[in-house]
């Protein structure tokens, strides 16, 4: 058994940042390490989570599935081989992110695709699984992405010319380079970032900003400056605050140049080949966001280049190599020595200038060719130019019996070149090289669509495949431009697995046909040609027929061709040609339509057609032929059919429909795409139609095959193609309809219901009988009903009313139309407060049936009845008279006001009322003093009950009454207190019944008396209300007097308190000594003699005390008086007292 020595390398790992919405690649590199076998059939898979898409990749995927929760997979089959050894295998891939997951749910920044598995499978025999002692060796790797906010790319050369000129003062630079920063945002969000582009000690900036892009003008005036990192002096490009927008896509390019010596070149040398970078950093201006992007290159005082004219060549082409050395802008060069290697298969013809020796080495197997120059000036540059041609054969390459070994297709030839020089003004030696390369081509490989057959072998018309048809293909190996010979070339056609079988197919042959070329399986589910080595200016080409098996998907449905051959080295190569094979399915459409002179009101004997249209379309390019189905049509037993109306067109192939009880079939053998088949038929409606008959038939199809259905055979039928289409048509309904007689409706009202019942034209209805039911316990009957103007007599069961049965009613000639009457009286009802109206609903009821012995079908009608109710509408109000103020919510008073009241009422409804009450209920904080005046009510003061009683005897709609009253507080009656008042309808009744209103209520009328406080300076010294001043000699008494007054709207208690003071003093209230109090103290109290206190109180605060003696000029003191109510809201009033002595 063989050990697994196939290797997979990941050049990312970790959380790869990836832009939401945006894409992010790696490179997968695969290898051989095993140092002696050759591995097979390379093939590649990856594993993408929910969010995921694979947006390219360095070949296009053979195939794709897709799961239900929002993952997939990809694969590529059969890559290439991979030699004992040989240089890594590079893939590249790039994902795509989406915004939303398979859910709809948003993808949040920050958010970690895992489990994205990486996998390459080999076989070490050539054929696979068909191969005798195959193995498959296979390898995986994991990564993850992390989702971004926004991200950056900075890029430039990767060696520069030193020549930034002399000093920044000068602009002698003469080697420019550009660097391109790429700035792109997520599609779902604006970012706000600020961004940094630093460029390392030893770089000047030159500038020439150019932008472009979608946010193009936001990057045009960067903020310059010089930074000092680590003793280091960088260059900083800044940009504040940037907004980028939506799915924005910026690019900036600058101009640079590198100085000979660091620090703006005043510093040290900056040596040949020294490393340098620019970075480009993004930070988020509002969360912890941040990214990164740096480019090196190597500061060089001399490089060199080299190219060819063609990278992709044949044997005996002539080309061109090309080398340029250059000069920077600070040292001379000389002895400058330059050596150029031709390798074998290429033959060196000449160079202009010439080399100094071109000697065709057998120790290095290729030409070898040396250059020396004397010298080289500052900012020069020079070229040399060698021609070549490619040759037949090699030089240095033997086969097993000597002989030259021919060059053959996908032989690489890498050419490369050193110089070294040695700079005048340092003496130091400084050295580049480089290389270049061209291959020979290889064939082109081309995989065509001829034809499609029928299972029976018969072409068919159209392009598209089916289960059980022939798809017919020529594989061309063209290689009739290329002269060199393709050694060991095999070609693989891989097929899906809707294909089958693949073996013992029948092949035609054309052009090179070696005795090799027998087709053999290979894995997976391939045929593989081998052609041995296939010589030049020549080409193949293999016809053959394939079975198509299954439907497949388009994802899977893809054919792959690939060559695979190896070059002189055994290095193996491939190309490939993939192609879809377009395996469809009939896409079917049905309509279905009814005509007739109304499909909405249909009679008795009219004639109705109905028109069935089955149909394949040809728009979608993957439609295909239909095979052996049928097409039906419900009929209904409300109409016949006219047999003779039976017609079929169209251009599909069908056989005679057939008639049976229930409908009609139509056998269809054929339905290609782009043709229909239309089925027409006409119906009777029969002579007992009964009203609100809706007759819905369903036209519908089976699944058709995918061939001629053969009894016996395999036969392919499709699913999921089964197609209905529904039309109606309907009789007229039985019409009930209600209404009343009488304009305005109040409890105790009569009321007349009329219910009319119509049976429409053209039809006949069974058992049918009106009924009309009452709302319980609101509305009763009268015992009076009529039928079309007749008295009868209905049955009365609870609440509903049953008219005699009418039996059968024809209306087949015309309409029939029965007018109800019943009389009913409104006994009760239910009114909200405030309210003006009610509902009431009674329902009319027809019952009958559509066959005299079918099932009963109920029709109701509801009416809403509107319920009248008289209403007391009420607003109250106070007028102070020792204010003159009036107020409906909030009154402010105090214990000597005198209040008139006035409560207005109106019956703001349609109807009269009667006998109504309303009450007021007083506070006992008020004294009743009368009652003054009154409109349309009697008012008296209850005085057991405390309230004012006001008796309506009538008042008619929309008519409104008053009375005015006076009560006076209490006159202890405290500050602070809250008394309400509300006027209460406590009962009223319509004209008609004895049904009891009440509840209705006034607006709540609040008289409040708050507490106040004044406190005044002497008027003898006052500067403000707030503010005395007085002058009193050092040893001197002064006095200070404040007036206090309780402003408040009734009884109160206050607290008084005074500033601590330097000196000490005597407080007086009405000339009575209150207190002593020492220096420096505050003093605070609630004295019973400011407790209590009638509203317009008065005291008087007065403090005596004596200046010092040794009071400094200008010495002052302060005395501050507060006085403050104890009733909330606790207001109160300071006055500052000033005694500059």
């Amino acid at each position: 058994m063989a050990s697994n020595m196939l290797s997979l390398s990941i050049n990312k790992s970790g959380n790869v940042p990836i832009l939401l919405g945006g894409t992010s690649s790696f490179t997968a590199s695969i290898r051989n390490l095993s140092p002696t076998e050759r591995y097979y059939n390379l093939s590649l898979s990856l594993a993408l989570p929910d969010g995921l898409t694979l947006s390219s990749s360095t070949i296009t995927q053979t195939s794709k599935t897709t799961n239900t929760d929002g993952s997939s997979v990809y694969y590529w089959t059969n890559l290439k081989d991979l030699a004992a050894l040989e240089v890594p295998y590079t893939f590249d891939i790039t994902l795509k992110s989406s915004t939303t997951f398979k859910n709809g749910s948003s993808i949040p920044f920050g958010y970690v695709f895992s489990n994205i598995v990486f996998s390459c499978s080999v076989d070490t025999m050539p054929r696979g699984i068909y191969d005798l002692g195959n193995e498959k060796f296979s390898q995986s790797s994991t990564i993850s992405f992390k989702a971004i906010r926004f991200m950056c790319t900075s890029s430039t050369s990767g060696k520069v010319l030193k020549g930034a000129g002399s000093s920044l003062s000068l602009n002698d630079y003469s080697q420019v380079t550009t660097c391109t920063c790429k700035f792109t945002n997520n599609t779902t969000t604006t970012s706000t970032v600020n961004i940094s582009i630093l460029l390392d000690d030893g770089i000047r900036y030159i500038g020439n900003i150019s932008t472009s892009g979608t946010d193009a003008s936001s990057f045009l005036y960067p903020n310059i400056s010089t930074v000092s990192i680590n003793g280091k002096q960088y260059i900083q490009l800044y940009y504040s605050a940037i907004t980028l927008s939506k799915n924005s896509n910026t690019t900036l390019v600058f101009s640079y140049a590198i100085w000979n010596r660091y620090n703006n070149n005043l510093g040290d040398l900056l040596i040949h080949g020294t490393k340098l970078n620019i970075s480009a950093n993004m930070v988020s201006t509002s969360d912890s966001d941040s990214y990164s992007s740096t480019s090196s290159f190597s500061a060089m005082d001399l490089i060199i280049s080299t190219s060819v004219t063609k990278s992709l060549v044949d044997i005996q082409t002539s080309l061109q190599f090309k080398y340029i050395y250059s000069v920077g802008q600070y040292y001379d060069l000389k002895d400058i020595a330059i050596n150029y290697f031709i390798a074998d298969g290429v033959y060196y013809n000449s160079s202009t200038p010439s080399p100094v020796s071109a000697v065709d080495d057998p120790t290095l197997k290729g030409f070898n060719l040396n250059y020396n120059f004397p010298t080289a000036s500052k900012n020069s540059q020079s070229t040399v130019t060698i021609n070549a041609v490619i040759s037949s054969f090699y030089r240095y390459k033997l086969d097993s019996n000597n002989n030259f070994l021919p060059v053959v297709a996908f032989d690489s030839f890498i050419e490369s070149t050193n110089i070294s020089a040695t700079t005048i003004q340092l003496n130091s030696i400084v050295t580049d090289s480089a290389s270049t390369s061209c291959s020979i081509n290889i064939a082109a490989l081309k995989k065509e669509f001829l034809n499609g057959y029928y299972s029976d072998g018969s072409l068919k018309s159209i392009s598209t495949l089916a289960p059980g048809d022939f798809a017919q293909y020529r594989l061309t190996y063209d290689a009739l431009t290329l002269k060199a010979t393709q050694k060991a070339i095999f070609v693989d056609d891989f097929f899906p697995l809707s294909t089958d079988p693949i073996n013992n197919l029948n092949y035609s042959y054309g052009g090179y046909t070696p005795s090799t070329l027998t087709p053999q399986l290979i894995d997976p589910h391939g045929v593989d040609f081998n052609y041995g080595n296939f010589p030049g200016n020549s080409y193949s080409t293999i016809t053959f027929k394939v079975p198509i098996a299954l439907l497949g998907s388009s994802a899977q449905n893809i054919n792959l061709l690939k060559l695979k051959g190896l070059n002189t080295n055994n290095i193996a190569y491939s190309n490939r040609t993939q192609v879809t094979v377009n395996i469809g399915t009939p896409n079917l459409q049905l309509t279905k339509t009814v005509t007739g002179p109304n499909i909405n009101s249909i009679k008795a004997g009219e004639v109705y057609s109905y028109t069935v249209k089955i149909s394949n379309t040809n728009t979608l390019g993957t439609e295909t032929d239909a095979f052996n189905f049928t097409l039906s049509d419900a009929f209904s037993t409300w109409f016949t059919l006219i047999p003779s109306s039976i017609s079929v067109s169209g251009t599909g192939a069908s056989s005679a429909p057939t008639v049976t009880s229930s409908g009609i079939q139509l056998p269809i053998n054929k339905l290609a795409p782009g043709q229909s088949l239309t089925l027409f038929y006409s119906v009777t409606i029969i002579d007992t139609l009964a009203p609100g008959v809706k007759i819905q038939t369903t036209a519908t199809n089976t699944n058709p095959y995918s061939q001629i259905y053969l009894d016996g055979g395999t036969n392919f039928q499709y699913s999921s193609l089964i197609k209905t289409a529904s039309t109606t048509i309907s009789a007229p309904i039985i019409v009930l309809s209600k209404s009343y007689i009488q304009d305005t409706i109040k409890i105790g009202s009569n009321i007349t219901y009329v219910l009319t019942l119509t049976i429409p034209q053209g039809t006949i209805a069974y058992g049918v009988t009106v009924s009309d039911t009452l709302p319980s316990g609101l509305q009763s009957y009268l015992n009076s009903a009529s039928r079309n103007g007749f008295s009868v007599t209905p049955t009365v069961s609870g609440s509903t009313i049953t008219f005699p049965s009418e039996g059968t009613i024809d209306a087949r000639l015309n309409s029939q139309v029965i007018t109800y009457t019943l009389l009913y009286k409104v006994t009760s009802g239910s009114k909200s407060l405030n309210a003006l109206t009610s509902t009431q609903t009674n329902t009319g009821k027809v019952i009958y049936k559509q066959t005299s012995s079918g099932s009963t079908l109920t029709i109701n009608t509801p009416l809403v009845v509107t319920i009248n109710h008289p209403n007391i509408g009420m607003l109250l109000s106070v007028t102070d008279r020792t204010s003159s103020i009036t107020s409906t919510t909030t009154a402010n008073i105090n214990t000597s006001s005198i209040l008139d009241f006035k409560l207005t009422f109106q019956n703001n409804s349609n109807v009269d009322l009667i006998n109504g009450v309303i009450k007021i209920p007083l506070n006992t904080n008020f004294i009743f003093v009368s009652i003054n005046n009154s409109v349309q009510c009697s008012p008296y003061y209850d005085t057991a009950a405390k309230s004012i009683i006001l008796s309506i005897s009538s008042l008619v709609a929309s008519a409104l009454g008053f009375v005015t009253f006076t009560l006076i507080p209490v006159s202890s009656l405290r500050a602070g207190s809250t008394l309400t008042m509300q006027a209460t309808a406590t009962q009223y009744y319509n004209t008609l019944s004895s049904y009891l209103y009440s509840g209705e209520q006034s607006n709540i009328l609040s008289i409040v008396t708050t507490p106040g406080v004044s406190l005044l300076p002497n008027p003898s010294d006052r500067i403000d209300d707030s503010t005395s001043y007085i002058v009193t000699k050092p040893g001197g008494t002064a006095t200070i007097i404040n007036n206090f007054k309780n402003t408040g709207g009734g009884y109160d208690d206050y607290s008084l308190a005074i500033n601590a003071v330097s000196i000490p003093y005597s407080l007086y209230i009405d000339d009575i000594k209150i207190a002593d109090v020492a220096a420096n103290t505050k003093y605070q109290a609630n004295l019973p003699v400011l407790s209590n206190l009638a509203p317009n109180s008065t005291k008087i605060f007065k403090i005596l005390t004596t200046i010092p003696s040794d009071s400094n000029l200008g010495a002052r003191y302060d005395f501050v008086v507060t006085v403050a109510s104890k009733t909330s809201p606790y207001p109160s009033k300071t006055v500052l007292n000033i005694d500059p002595s």
